[in-house]
């Protein structure tokens, strides 16, 4: 006797309803399913579009109905899922604890802390975004919609929300850029501190008694180094002749569980360069140490704390009489140093774009060059001279 043969599912979904085309046997759409008690549901009808529409209906009456697993015990506010959230970062670094943990206090839970969890809709989540975008950067704005979208994928992670219940369905959060041919995020060089703002941050270091932490950002605002990098490095690390280059592949990680040495943020080994104003001060400082210990470290000689060297960046930064945001708070960040060195090595060294993206540790020479180039004075007036003989 032949061995039967059985079609595969034409469209198959959450809640297990199936579609079947047509057979020889049977010349309709056949939609198959079962009720929250088991027991099975047949429908036939003549079109594949009829057979679809059936097939949702019956999904939207078993998610109204089934309990999912993991859904026990699970929260029932916007704020008791924003605790266990936070409570799950565990072996996050300590910089994106505190970063979620301020978004969510500050913006999510004054609108949304008592807010029923299956009550959560997309308006509510623009609601948060609109008063967000009154008084924060776009940047900033970014970042609190991505906060979100996480307390979103923990939820669906934990089948405490039903994946065709999104509360971040089609809200916008993504900056967009000002002009034609900018991307997202693009970062325009008269908008970070120039050399000289920067000689008077590192003298303002100086005078204050952390002549180390000055060279560090020196080096910084050269080599392009991110802060784990910066506070990972050892003499041994860098090369003084014939080629004046530091070798990045390691960082170090701060979370709640202390602090701990990584692989850098994509993983992979580069190298980077650094100014030859900087090879004697380098050198002189690197040979103070043995080869193998930290270049730059913490009050206690271990892993420099990062709240430590801010209170030294904010009372310098007022010395050198930058622009600040409050008594302790400046306008540009340590991290601006590192977009300082991808403009420097871009518009005044003239490194090829692939060049730098290396030496910065970029996934892609594409965003490197969608964050730091542009087109460069007046747009027109450069295009009018250019076709002056056409």
């Amino acid at each position: 006797m032949p061995r039967r043969q059985y079609n595969r599912a034409l469209a198959t979904y959450e809640h297990g309803t199936k579609i079947y085309a047509p057979t020889a046997g049977e010349t309709r759409f056949r939609i198959l399913t079962k009720d929250p008690a088991g027991k099975r549901i047949t429908l036939r009808v003549a079109t594949e579009a009829e057979a679809r529409t059936q097939a949702r209906a019956l999904e939207a009456m078993l998610a109204s109905s089934t309990v999912l697993p993991g859904r026990r015990g699970a929260p029932g506010t916007v704020g008791q899922l924003a605790d266990r959230y936070l409570a799950s970062l565990g072996s996050r670094s300590t910089r994106y604890v505190e970063r979620q943990e301020y978004l969510l206090r500050m913006w999510v839970r004054p609108l949304l802390d008592d807010h029923p969890l299956q009550a959560w809709t997309p308006a509510d989540s623009d609601q948060v975004l609109d008063r967000g975008r009154v008084s924060l950067a776009p940047a900033t704005v970014q970042n609190l919609g991505a906060a979100m979208r996480a307390l979103v994928t923990y939820a669906f992670k934990n089948r405490w929300l039903p994946r065709e219940a999104d509360p971040m369905w089609m809200v916008r959060y993504t900056p967009r850029p000002d002009h034609q041919g900018e991307a997202a995020g693009f970062v325009p060089r008269d908008e970070l501190p120039t050399d000289e703002q920067c000689a008077a941050l590192f003298a303002a270091l100086t005078d204050q008694g952390h002549p180390d932490w000055a060279l560090a950002m020196r080096l910084k605002s050269r080599s392009g180094l991110r802060w784990g990098e910066l506070i990972a490095l050892r003499p041994c690390d860098i090369t003084f002749t014939p080629k004046r280059t530091i070798t990045v592949h390691r960082a170090v990680e701060q979370s709640r569980q202390g602090f701990a040495i990584k692989t850098t943020k994509n993983r992979q080994r580069r190298h980077t360069i650094y100014a030859a104003s900087l090879r004697d001060d380098l050198e002189a400082w690197c040979a103070q140490r043995p080869s193998d210990a930290l270049l730059f470290t913490g009050t206690d000689g271990g892993y420099a704390n990062r709240r430590t060297i801010q209170r030294y960046w904010a009372r310098a930064s007022k010395k050198a009489g930058w622009p600040m945001q409050g008594p302790m708070s400046s306008v540009w960040h340590p991290h601006d140093l590192r977009h300082v060195a991808a403009c420097w090595m871009l518009y005044d060294v003239r490194l090829e774009p692939p060049a730098v993206s290396a030496m910065l540790g970029h996934a892609t020479t594409a965003f490197t060059l969608s964050r730091f180039v542009s087109v460069r004075g007046d747009l027109t007036a450069t295009a009018t001279a250019a076709t002056d003989r056409w």
